[in-house]
């Protein structure tokens, strides 16, 4: 279980740093392409708007689900203060910090369903959880290097860029996190004083393979990441020669 939790930790790490990369650089190609910033927040947005309507589409189904009413929904980008670009928008009524945690994180939730699917009937995710179980890193690797022979590649990479890109929660998304989360670890801790051994060793299966299960999803999704952020930083370098234009980011 160590093994799968370290996986997992180590994988969603990368996958948020790997988040940012991915739209710096298609904002370069975008911003290389064009020249113009406001038609270049189109073009940067294009590619992400499946992952974009997933997005905010679960706000909304959870919101209406749990009784909260929806105001607005948007997926046009909007450019806003210090350089960053709003990909899209759900307003929703105010409601208690339960209701809008769970609207908050519905995105990553149905974000890592999609990647899940995905992962496993397309990437043989099966394959990377054993490699991960073994904790055989050589397999791993190869069963990773496997996701690029796998039939419309191209197509499932774009799948996996545009969702994985498009799932994590903004600030607005989490500002009711905190004493939910408090909770469910005072309710973590009485369950286990309660329970004790028991409930630990009762626990143990079904958390270790959930854990290796989102570490092997998390994996795939990752490598996948860092191959299409490395094409398309190679296309910004062409286009920085062909264009003659360098984008200068300032602090």
């Amino acid at each position: 279980m160590l093994i799968g939790l370290l996986a997992f930790v180590a994988a969603f790490g990368a996958l948020l740093i790997l988040e940012r990369l991915a739209h710096r650089v298609l904002q370069e190609v975008a911003l290389l392409l064009t020249g113009q910033p406001d038609i270049a927040v189109f073009l940067y947005a294009i590619p992400l708007l499946p992952g974009v309507a997933l997005h905010e589409l679960s706000h909304v189904l959870v919101a209406l689900l749990l009784g909260v009413r929806v105001h607005r929904m948007t997926l046009l980008p909007q450019r806003q203060k210090r350089g960053i670009v709003r990909l899209g928008a759900v307003e929703v009524m105010r409601s208690d910090p339960l209701r809008a945690s769970l609207i908050g994180g519905a995105p990553l939730v149905s974000g890592m369903l999609v990647l899940g699917l995905v992962g496993w009937l397309v990437f043989n995710g099966a394959g990377v959880t054993v490699a991960l179980d073994r904790g055989d890193f050589s397999a791993l690797l190869s069963q990773l290097m496997a996701t690029t022979r796998t039939a419309d590649a191209l197509l499932w990479f774009y799948v996996v860029f545009t969702v994985a890109n498009s799932m994590m929660p903004s600030s607005s998304d989490t500002q009711s996190w905190p004493p939910i989360i408090g909770l469910m670890a005072l309710v973590a801790v009485v369950a286990f004083v309660a329970g004790g051994a028991n409930l630990v060793h009762a626990a143990q299966g079904p958390v270790r393979f959930t854990l290796h299960w989102l570490a092997a999803v998390l994996a795939i999704t990752a490598f996948i990441d860092i191959l299409v952020i490395a094409a398309l930083w190679l296309l910004a370098r062409v286009l920085e020669r062909i264009t003659d234009r360098r984008i200068v980011y300032r602090r």
